[in-house]
């Protein structure tokens, strides 16, 4: 497999290599590579077929949802169709062994065939874009991620998507976990490690593209989403204010069931066990939405903490 495949990228390196990658003739070539070369990947015995497929499709949802242009939404195409290339080079063992019950070394050499499609695409210019998405897919929001510690908007957003989609297919599949899991326990997943490995506003933008949300819809939804971020920010930045304009004023923080969670609320924070959830925000109804749905499917309670007074 690993041999046919680096012979097929050679074939299509010595054919385009004269051209100009500027000349729109080699467009369609450049498409049907990709096509060809992720339907042959698929034919490995231990990559699902129709995967690839599926991450690029949703991840272009997303990408067109964040006004993102069309050189980079054709760098997401390429890069979701190719995403697994690298894994061609890893030993069946690693492929048919849920990721994570591997020991640290394996999970390493695992999460290095981003890397190693990288190697494979080594001088076809034409996707550099897409080959960087491919080589930061792992990494994490937090900078504790593969293979560079990237942080946060440091991680380039394709990646940043292309990582939700195809993490979200691989707790479906079982091969995270080892369990297959129905769409409401994959979606718990994400959920749970928003900001610690996932952007938290594209885990929000795909949860509604898989209840099939329109781009407009995606697109609204987006723009009310930053206005309560940016009404917590001026939240926060009062409460700041007061407190240096006024010392003896004090914050009440305490404990509530989710029942008692209401919209308005201000609050503290939100854990499902050692995980963080959300912190210093405004409740809405996708913030209850969302805890009712990670508690019915994470089967942790959520530890609600909100500010209750000030005095």
């Amino acid at each position: 497999m690993e041999e046919k495949v680096k012979k097929y990228i050679e074939r299509f390196k010595n054919t385009v290599q004269p051209l100009s990658h500027e000349d729109e003739s080699i467009k369609k070539p450049d498409i049907d590579f990709v096509r060809r070369l992720s339907r042959i990947i698929e034919t490995h015995p231990h990559i699902k077929a129709g995967q690839s497929k599926y991450i690029a499709e949703k991840a272009l949802v997303i990408a067109s949802a964040l006004d993102m242009s069309a050189e980079e939404k054709r760098d997401i195409l390429y890069a979701g169709l190719l995403i697994q290339l690298g894994k061609i080079s890893l030993p069946d063992r690693l492929l048919t062994r849920p990721f994570y019950s591997m020991s640290t070394v394996d999970k390493y050499r695992y999460l290095g065939h981003a890397v190693d499609a990288e190697i494979l695409l080594r001088g076809l210019t034409q996707f550099e874009g897409a080959v960087t998405l491919i080589r930061h897919q792992h990494e994490h929001y937090n900078g504790q991620g593969f293979p560079d510690g990237l942080v946060e908007h440091n991680i380039p957003l394709g990646s940043r998507i292309l990582s939700i989609v195809s993490d979200y297919i691989a707790y479906l599949s079982g091969s995270m976990t080892g369990k297959e899991m129905y769409r409401d326990g994959a979606l718990s997943q994400l959920m749970i490690r928003k900001e610690s490995c996932y952007d938290p506003e594209i885990v929000d933008v795909f949860f509604n593209v898989l209840k099939g949300a329109t781009v407009e819809e995606l697109k609204d939804a987006i723009a009310k989403s930053k206005q309560l971020a940016e009404a917590t920010e001026r939240w926060r930045k009062g409460l700041v204010l007061n407190t240096r304009n006024k010392p003896i004023r004090t914050f009440t923080i305490v404990e509530i069931a989710l029942s008692q969670l209401k919209i308005g609320m201000k609050v503290d924070s939100i854990y499902f066990g050692s995980e963080p959830y959300i912190r210093s925000c405004i409740v809405d109804q996708s913030i209850i939405d969302n805890v009712n749905l990670l508690t019915k499917t994470g089967g942790k309670n959520p530890v609600i903490k909100i500010v209750l007074s000030m005095k």
